[in-house]
């Protein structure tokens, strides 16, 4: 559509209309609105209601910098291809980014490269600090975390709390990836590499699902001690415990689902205990 625009202004037409009602064209039109040589609108009216958005004069408004960064802020805050991070909308994420030019310069770069930059990752979670807590000054996601936690007192839920490094790394991978598809718009034979180890991956089905994450969701102490509250029946996506790849335990609520260990598996568990306290005497 973009390339359609640019060639259609090239052609000498003295007015370029897209007609789309969808948030992703909006801001890749304004992206990409310096690159094509004549007014661009978008008409994303109804057929009672007619409405037209002037892209030049909107770009004009916002400024360069702002409608470049566009790209990289709408993937990595979710898109039709991307998570969203929860509670946290598009708005704020513009502000913070109208605010700060460093913040600007951040996601105009990402998706310049196909590979994902351990130093503009770093970046990336400074700006996903400043999204969940405006006031902070630290710029490392696992800390913002813990100092989050400690705010409430524990008493918020998993969705509040900012994803760890680890999801965060991959998302980032997914986000680079997305936004550097959107960047070759221009391009009538883009080279998009494989989605395979750009943040999805391959199941034993051949088939592209998402990496959510590379290590393990919790130490492995924390995740001994996991425990759900099924009452009926332990069973996915419900049961906790399952979800972890985990057994259930005499913490769970429920005692006689099918989740719980066998024999021999618990002599592994006290074989491992018993390792560990001895390494501990010693």
């Amino acid at each position: 559509m973009i390339l359609h625009a640019a060639h259609a202004a090239e052609e000498g037409y003295s007015a370029v209309v897209v007609t789309a009602d969808d948030t992703d064209v909006l801001l890749l039109c304004m992206a990409f609105s310096a690159n094509i040589s004549c007014p661009l609108f978008q008409n994303c009216g109804t057929k009672n209601r007619v409405r037209y958005l002037d892209i030049t004069k909107l770009r004009q408004a916002l400024g360069d910098c702002v409608c470049n960064a566009l790209i990289g802020m709408h993937a990595y805050t979710g898109c039709d291809t991307l998570s969203a991070f929860a509670g946290r909308g598009k708005l704020r994420a513009l502000k913070l980014i109208m605010r700060s030019e460093h913040f600007q310069e951040v996601f105009c770069k990402l998706g310049q490269s196909w590979e994902l930059a351990m130093d503009l990752f770093k970046k990336l979670q400074a700006f996903t600090c400043k999204l969940y807590t405006a006031s902070t000054t630290t710029e490392d996601i696992n800390t913002a975390r813990h100092q989050l936690f400690c705010t409430q007192r524990g008493e918020l839920e998993s969705s509040q709390l900012p994803p760890c490094e680890d999801c965060l790394f991959m998302h980032a991978m997914r986000a680079n990836y997305q936004a550097g598809i959107w960047r070759a718009n221009l391009q009538q034979h883009p080279h998009v590499p494989s989605k395979v180890e750009h943040g999805w991956a391959r199941n034993d089905d051949g088939q592209l699902t998402v990496e959510w994450m590379r290590g393990s969701p919790a130490p492995e102490a924390v995740l001994q001690l996991l425990s759900c509250n099924c009452s009926r029946r332990c069973k996915l996506p419900e049961c906790q415990c399952m979800s972890s790849g985990l057994k259930c335990t005499n913490l769970c609520k429920l005692q006689t689902c099918d989740n719980q260990p066998q024999e021999e598996d618990l002599g592994m568990m006290i074989t491992e205990a018993d390792l560990t306290d001895s390494e501990t005497k010693d």
